[in-house]
C-alpha cells in the first residue's frame, strides 16, 4: 500500500509562510534532462533545463487544462506539456502551438527565480524583484572537492517547523537515536542565542566518550573526546550543523570536523521536503565507508526521527503549536527562538505587502 503524503492542494494556501526567502528545491545534480514536478508552499511548480542547461521553474499548472508541466519533456529547450503539447521557456512565455493555426496564446506563466549554487538548487517564492542571491546560506563545503558527502532527499509527513525543532534540540538524540547517543547531548554545556535574524544551538562536553555511532565514523573507538556541537538556523528552516571532535585538549578549529546541511522546504502545512548531507574530508574515495556513513545517518534521519515527527504532527490535530500550550524544557531554547524568530518576520512581511 502506497503510504506516500498527498499533498492538499486548494485553491488558496492553507499555511502561513515566509515568501521572500531562498528555499532549497533539490539537489542540482538530480535535475537532468527530465523536467521534475514539485509543489513548495502549496504552489505546484514546473523545474527544467533549458537548452542551454540553465534550471528554471515556472509555475506548475498548464493554463490550458491544467496539466502537470513538470510530468512533461523538454523540446528545443522548451517545456512541453504532458496533454496538449504547448510549449514554455524559462520565462513563462508560450513558445509553440501544435495545434491547426499554432497561434500562440496569450498566456504567460508565473517564473520563479531558481539559482544553482552550493550542489543545491535554490527557489525564491515571493517577489522576484527581491530576490538577492547573497542571501543564500554558504553551503560551499557541499561542492568542495576536499569534502565528501552523503546525502540524501525525501518527503516526509510533518510541519516543517518541527524539522527545525529536532535539529535545534540535540538532546532528543539520547532517546530517538541509540547509536548517537552521548551525555554530551543532555548533560553537557548549553548555549542559545540569536546574531541578527539566525539562531544558534550550541552544546559542548570536554574529555568524554563519543556514542558508538559517531566514534566509529570519526575512528575514535575507545578513546575520549572534546565534543563540540553548533546548529545554526536560517530562516524559514535551513540549517548548519557544525559537528567536531578531537583528543581531550585540541583547540576547537584544530578538531575533525563533519559539517552537516538540514533543509525542510514546506510542501503543505502537512508535508515537507526534506534536504541532508554530511560531509568528511578524510577517506575520500573510500566507497565502502561512504556507504556505511550514509546507510547510518540515512536510518536516523528517514527511520527514526521522521517517523516521530510524523506522529508528533498528527497528534497535534491542525492546532496552532503555541495554542496548545507546550512544556518548554532546557534544550527547547534554540527551538522556540527561531519560532519566534520566523514569526517575527512573517508578520514584518505581511505589513509590508499590506501597505
Amino acid at each position: 500500500m502506497d503510504r506516500t503524503p498527498v499533498p492538499r492542494l486548494s485553491g488558496k494556501p492553507v499555511g502561513t509562510y515566509l515568501r521572500n526567502i531562498w528555499y532549497v528545491a533539490g539537489w542540482a545534480d538530480e535535475l537532468g534532462e527530465t523536467p521534475q514536478q514539485r509543489t513548495f508552499l502549496e504552489e505546484p511548480v514546473a523545474l527544467f533545463r533549458d537548452g542551454e542547461g540553465h534550471p528554471n521553474a515556472v509555475a506548475g499548472r498548464c493554463p490550458h487544462r491544467f496539466a502537470p508541466l513538470g510530468h512533461g519533456c523538454v523540446i528545443d529547450g522548451a517545456l512541453s506539456c504532458p496533454y496538449h503539447g504547448l510549449r514554455f521557456d524559462g520565462a513563462g512565455a508560450c513558445v509553440h502551438n501544435p495545434h491547426p493555426g499554432g497561434q500562440l496564446p496569450d498566456a504567460r506563466l508565473q517564473v520563479y527565480p531558481l539559482v544553482e549554487r552550493h550542489a543545491l538548487l535554490w527557489i525564491w517564492m515571493g517577489d522576484p524583484a527581491q530576490a538577492d542571491t547573497t542571501a543564500i546560506p554558504d553551503f560551499s563545503w557541499l561542492s568542495d572537492p576536499r569534502w565528501e558527502a552523503v546525502r540524501g532527499a525525501t518527503l516526509a509527513e510533518g510541519h516543517y517547523e518541527l524539522y527545525s525543532d529536532n535539529i535545534l534540540d540535540l538532546s532528543h538524540a539520547n532517546f530517538v537515536h541509540p547509536a548517537l547517543v552521548a551525555s554530551a547531548f543532555t548533560q553537557g554545556e548549553r548555549k542559545f542565542w540569536q546574531d541578527g535574524e539566525n539562531v544558534f544551538a550550541e552544546y559542548v562536553q570536554r574529555d568524554d566518550h563519543l556514542s558508538v555511532g559517531i566514534s566509529a565514523v570519526m575512528g575514535t573507538e575507545g578513546r575520549r573526546q572534546d565534543f563540540y556541537g553548533r546548529v545554526k538556523w536560517h530562516a524559514p528552516a535551513v540549517l548548519y550543523f557544525d559537528f567536531r571532535a578531537g583528543d581531550p585538549g585540541t583547540p576547537h578549529d584544530a578538531c575533525t570536523l563533519l559539517p552537516s546541511l538540514h533543509a525542510f522546504t514546506p510542501e503543505t502545512p502537512d508535508t515537507t521536503h526534506y534536504f541532508w548531507a554530511t560531509a568528511r574530508d578524510y577517506k575520500l574515495g573510500d566507497a565502502e565507508f561512504t556507504a556505511g556513513m550514509r546507510a547510518a545517518l540515512e536510518f536516523a534521519f528517514e527511520h527514526e526521527d521522521m517517523p516521530l515527527i510524523r506522529d508528533s504532527h498528527r497528534l497535534m490535530r491542525g492546532e496552532d503549536f503555541w495554542a496548545l500550550r507546550p512544556l518548554v524544557l532546557g534544550g527547547d531554547g534554540g527551538g522556540v527562538r527561531a519560532r519566534r524568530m520566523l514569526q517575527r518576520m512573517i508578520e514584518r512581511e505581511n505589513l509590508g505587502t499590506a501597505q
